[in-house]
């Protein structure tokens, strides 16, 4: 399912027992949470939306990869590096936009 190297960022603090355990068992790294660090992907169409199934969520993203483009996407996960870059090289200090 997830492979080696994989960083989880979790930013909810509202989690499922199930996914806690899931993520206990896999002993993945979460950093903590940083609104600095968490780009918006898009949340503007997300929001007060909740998914009955992952395979519904599925396919909202992919539709919404699809409505907004690769390039978007990609923007996205490039600051979501810069910033995490920025925090981790800070040793967790305050980082600043």
């Amino acid at each position: 399912m997830l492979g080696d190297g994989v960083i989880l960022l979790h930013d909810n603090i509202h989690t499922a027992r199930k996914t806690e355990e899931l993520l206990r068992n896999l002993e993945h790294l979460l950093p903590t949470h940083s609104p600095d660090s968490a780009p918006n992907l898009g949340s503007k169409h997300l929001s007060g939306g909740s998914f009955s199934s992952e395979s519904v969520a599925k396919t909202v993203l992919e539709k919404l990869a699809q409505l907004t483009g690769l390039d978007f996407c990609h923007a996205g996960l490039n600051k979501l590096v810069r910033r995490s870059d920025k925090c981790l090289n800070r040793c967790d200090d305050y980082v600043e936009k």
